[in-house]
């Protein structure tokens, strides 16, 4: 039997630091020791130093950077080696999971071949032997029918199963160390739950020792036996997860605990004033909705080739001006498509939608136009939906450029005004996207979606790769403008306390079908529907004393 409480150290990290050409230092003194068949979380803001120290171990640091200290795998000194013994030691000994798994594997290859390529790259030279590991590897990480998936390609497949994949590319090579970068960020709820418990087991099988890089303290308090807290690229603070939790010392890891959103009780009793209250500006319920979807159906693909499946299926809502309605689901329930139904950009196989009582799809196109103006998105990723190359003032501006909204001069003062809104200096204006943090561009995207007072918006997942922290901030800004302003929105999110903490009703849909729909604190409480009950019950509680029955329950 493993031991997974070890003392023996498979990699520590002494004094690291990592410069650049910036005033201050990637990570300026960071020490860390990793035991066997241990999982060690890394937590902290954006540019603590979590990233950069992982990539420091296996020499991945961008062009430029300049580490320093002592990195020791197994004894050995691994900081600084020649590219080549790094080589055999990256994959085959210490290997690394990174955030995004689209982004991860070759989108022209299929799923065996990328396999095969990394076990013939470490010595496996027989193709006989190849197949045969890649299809024991991808029933390691649970993917079913392993045979039939080693001839898919990435987008053939889903997010979760996309991380499996991934997972088991790390894993090819039997290694010591597991660097797992922000594995389980864009993934919904039900396929987190899976990732984490596929991690545990691994670790059990095979005794790997696991850095679990992550900003969710719902993951860490899940799965972490040890956390080490980063602040500015140094150690704040180390301790065992149930310790650590109980009893933070320092004021900063207080403060990333206190930001952790939180969900009721299942079944607990709600009164009126527990559920979020409705908005002041919520306007009486004879009101033309801000948008309406009356028995929508979407098919993607043909149905002439008989390849079309249904995205969206008879689902019928409303939201009222000045409401917040959640969206809420696994992946491929539905709701990114509806969002964009709203906006006329998904073809309808039946049904209407209606923006301010007026059909989207049947108006002429110049009404069409005026219609779309009261309505705006707000993006996932906001570093990719700026432009890079124009200053953030810019971006601002071209939506009352291209409605030729005002003189020059008014527009100026309208990205001046809208700057100030979202909390952030004038000075911006002349910023680039990639000088901004990530919370920054976040609000720069929603300035930009409210230059034209819409009367709705749609936010697309406006917070999943946020820091908790940064994440309360962007979310407390949206609550305030939302009041203040009085726009209806469709709030789309896999993380469920988001969606508590700003919305007035949710709906949920599974497979494109909404199974239910009513007040957040009702449904997040009582829910009626098993679907809504398992994606409550797949949450990650951070309460490392739940950590042991939450797993049982799950399994189970």
């Amino acid at each position: 039997m493993l031991d997974l409480h070890s003392t023996e150290a498979v990699l520590d990290i002494e004094h690291l630091a990592i410069s650049f050409a910036q005033p201050r230092p990637a990570v300026e003194d960071v020490s860390v020791t990793l035991r066997r068949g241990e999982i060690l979380a890394l937590v902290g803001e954006s540019g603590s130093g979590k990233s950069m120290t992982a990539r420091a171990v296996l020499g991945l640091l961008p062009p430029g950077a300049r580490a320093t200290g002592s990195i020791r795998y197994d004894g050995e000194e691994i900081l600084g080696l020649p590219e080549a013994d790094l080589n055999r030691i990256r994959g085959a000994r210490i290997a690394m999971v990174f955030q995004e798994p689209q982004t991860a594997l070759n989108p022209v290859r299929t799923i065996g071949w990328q396999l095969r390529e990394a076990l013939r790259a470490h010595g496996t030279r027989n193709r006989k032997a190849a197949a045969a590991r890649a299809v024991e590897l991808l029933r390691a990480v649970e993917i079913p029918e392993p045979e039939r998936r080693l001839a898919a390609y990435p987008h053939q497949l889903s997010g979760g199963q996309k991380q499996r994949v991934v997972l088991a590319l790390a894993l090819a090579n039997e290694p010591d160390v597991l660097l797992a970068d922000e594995p389980t960020t864009a993934l919904d709820v039900t396929v987190q739950a899976e990732i984490l418990r596929l991690l545990d087991r691994i670790r059990e099988r095979t005794g790997t020792a696991i850095v679990l890089i992550t900003h969710n303290m719902g993951v860490v308090a899940e799965i972490a036996d040890r956390v080490v807290v980063l602040q500015a690229g140094n150690v704040v603070e180390e301790g065992e997860t149930r310790a650590l939790f109980a009893d933070p010392r320092e004021p900063y890891t207080r403060t990333l605990l206190a930001s952790v959103l939180r969900l009721p009780q299942l079944d607990s009793v709600v009164e009126p004033s527990a559920a979020a209250p409705a908005p002041a500006t919520v306007t009486a319920p004879a009101a033309v909705p801000a948008v309406e979807f009356r028995g929508v159906h979407v098919h993607y693909g043909s149905r002439r080739r008989g390849r079309a499946f249904p995205a969206v299926t008879d689902v019928s809502l409303q939201v009222a001006p000045g409401e917040v309605v959640g969206l809420v689901g696994e992946s491929g329930s539905g709701k990114t498509t509806l969002g964009r139904l709203a906006a006329g950009l998904v073809p309808l196989a039946g049904g209407q939608v209606l923006l301010g009582g007026e059909d989207v799809l049947a108006a002429p196109r110049s009404q069409r136009r005026h219609l779309r103006r009261g309505l705006a998105f707000v993006h996932q990723d906001p570093e990719a939906s700026l432009d890079p190359r124009y200053p953030v003032g810019a971006s601002i501006r071209e939506p009352l450029d291209i409605h030729r909204v005002g003189t020059p001069s008014e527009r100026d003062a309208r990205v001046a005004e809208l700057l100030e809104a979202v909390q952030l200096p004038a000075s911006y204006t002349t910023r680039r996207p990639r000088e901004l943090s990530g919370g920054q561009r976040q609000r720069i995207a929603l300035a930009r979606a409210l230059a034209l007072e819409p009367a709705l918006l749609v936010a697309d997942e406006p917070t999943s790769a946020l820091d908790v922290s940064v994440q309360a901030r962007v979310l407390e800004l949206f609550r305030d403008l939302q009041e203040r302003l009085g726009f209806a929105c469709l709030f789309i999110s896999h993380d469920l306390a988001v969606v508590h903490q700003v919305a007035d009703r949710v709906a949920v849909l599974r497979a494109g079908e909404l199974v239910e729909v009513g007040p957040v604190g009702t449904v997040f409480s009582r829910p009626e529907a098993d679907y809504t009950r398992r994606l409550l019950d797949a949450v990650p509680v951070p309460d490392p004393a739940r950590r042991g029955r939450r797993i049982r329950e799950l399994a189970s």
